[in-house]
């Protein structure tokens, strides 16, 4: 072939390409919903719990414009089209998740999903790994049943307070409660009042403290109380504002939920349990129970002391082997409760 000829062609051919690129309609850039879209479905669940649940969050373009499409397998219903619908979890243990579809022509699509984790209804069924006493009672209030057991020079609730006249559950998660007990501020633990009424007192003495949100007949525990429960395993006598070194392992439970652990894990800290106190990380909430963090992490549990507007609380972190101490205001953290009374006297025969 003539080389003249090569350039010529070239040329002919990049012209044909420019042409027809050209002449190709370009595509536009698709337009984006605006908002974050989400919706709300509890972070735990009972077989068959029903749920009503709405998406929220897209500002436009409006209503009418966009069209939501729920689907979910294993719920009931598993597919539904519409901003609202009444779901039902699934019928069987596990972690399940639902979707939510945005969409609008005109406009890319956005999706967001949410989980559940279904558990048994039941406590003692509920876990792996927590000890269970045989002794228990039922708070006459609401008929719900706390194990108990003895330490030291006390009975103690070996299971955090579920008692809903008060407080928030993690997450507002309603089986939350069951499963890791309400959460409280230091205020509605020790008067037992939703809001208080009156200012609480701070109380003294072993098993003196105040009845709080407890069943009748039990307490908030007191500084002295908690220093008799770290006592009764330690090798000399603990008060209530040491340290309690090494006695957070001996305290927490290694349990699980669905054949996964609950605490995190961490080689400074293997939760053992020797004590059979059934500590479990509740995690807590701030900001007038709006923002909730450390489930999974920690859990801190009201003592009836105070210093000012700051209320002391023991802790337990998956980090740490100790089981500290802290204060946090009275008004604006919620944080677990464990029970105590006095053993009843056995009578003479």
């Amino acid at each position: 072939m003539n080389r003249k000829i090569i350039p010529s062609l070239f040329l002919l051919f990049f012209a044909f390409v420019v042409f027809i690129t050209g002449c190709k309609k370009e595509e536009p850039d698709p337009n984006y919903l605006l908002g974050a879209l989400k919706f709300d479905l509890p972070s735990y669940s009972f077989r068959k719990d029903t749920f009503y649940i709405e998406a929220q969050g897209i500002s436009s373009p409006g209503e009418d414009s966009v069209i939501y499409t729920f689907s979910g397998k294993h719920f009931i219903p598993d597919s539904v089209v519409g901003k609202s619908a009444t779901f039902t979890v699934p019928d069987s243990l596990g972690t399940f998740t639902l979707y939510l579809m945005a969409s609008a022509e005109g406009y890319a699509s956005t999706t967001v999903s949410r989980t559940t984790t279904v558990i048994h209804r039941h406590y003692v069924s509920m876990y792996e790994g927590i000890k269970t006493p045989s002794d228990s009672i039922t708070d006459p209030r609401d008929k719900k049943v706390y194990y108990y057991k003895t330490f030291g020079n006390l009975e103690w609730f070996t299971q955090n307070l579920n008692w809903e006249e008060a407080g928030l559950t993690y997450s507002n998660a309603p089986a939350l409660g069951t499963m890791m007990g309400r959460l409280y501020t230091w205020n509605q633990a020790i008067s037992g009042q939703e809001p208080p009424v009156e200012i609480p007192q701070i109380s003294v003495g072993l098993g003196e403290g105040p009845q709080g949100v407890c069943p009748p007949g039990w307490s908030i525990p007191t500084a002295e109380d908690w220093a008799d429960l770290a006592s009764a395993f330690s090798e000399t006598p603990v008060g209530f504002f040491d340290p309690w070194n090494g006695l957070g392992r001996q305290f927490a439970a290694d349990a699980k939920i669905n054949e996964k652990k609950l605490w995190e894990y961490h080689p400074d800290n293997e939760k053992t349990n020797t004590t059979g106190w059934n500590a479990l990380p509740a995690g807590y909430a701030i900001l007038g129970g709006e923002t909730f963090s450390g489930f999974g992490q920690t859990s801190f549990w009201w003592a009836a002391c105070a210093n000012g507007n700051q209320g002391y609380y023991r802790l337990i972190h998956y980090a740490i082997d100790r089981f500290s101490c802290a204060a946090a205001d009275k008004t604006a953290v919620y944080a677990s409760v464990r029970c105590v009374r006095k053993p009843k006297e056995i009578p003479q025969i």
